[in-house]
């Protein structure tokens, strides 16, 4: 297993549309790298880490919605080739973070539940999410269609947001 290295914002790759998995794709290799995926989540620490955040533009997801909390509480998805297939009408609004957007807080309106579908393992799953789990799963779906938080921040937050990276690579430079 290995950490992986999390992209930041704006870079080029966090912009692009992932690509479906293809079967010939699945086995050993990619369960490799969802394992390494949740690794670097954890390690992070994070709730959920979709695979454009490691620069792999293919459809996965790793996602633990309870993480941080005690370990009855806790599931670990592994999602290849996610979609959501239902939506309810009913809408929640929070604040998200996100892992490749460090030091930026956007407050987003997310459907309050969702029914997706995936490959686990080459086998299709089906199941339904609601509240907390259903905003990580439509955070980290947003990553597979090319956009971050980042994108969803007001003008003001993205060009403070520019200025604090550029400050922390001349510091890193630097050294």
């Amino acid at each position: 297993m290995a950490i992986l290295e999390i992209l930041e914002a704006p870079h080029p790759i966090l912009s692009q549309n992932a690509r479906p998995v293809r079967p010939d794709e699945l086995g050993p290799a990619l369960q490799q790298r969802l394992s390494d995926m949740a690794e670097t989540m954890y390690a992070a620490p994070g709730v959920g880490l979709a695979a454009p955040q490691v620069g792999d533009l293919r459809r996965m997801i790793v996602c633990d919605p309870g993480a941080g909390e005690e370990d009855e509480g806790r599931t670990l998805y592994l999602m290849v080739n996610p979609v959501i297939v239902e939506r309810s009408k009913e809408m929640i609004e929070g604040d998200e973070q996100c892992l490749s957007v460090p030091e930026i807080v956007v407050r987003v309106k997310r459907h309050l539940r969702i029914t997706m579908e995936w490959l686990p393992q080459g086998e299709p799953k089906r199941q339904d999410f609601e509240d907390w789990p259903a905003i990580v799963l439509q955070h980290e779906l947003d990553h597979l269609q090319g956009s971050t938080l980042y994108d969803r921040a007001s003008s003001l937050k993205r060009s403070r947001y520019l200025r604090s990276r550029k400050k922390a690579m001349a510091t890193e430079y630097a050294r």
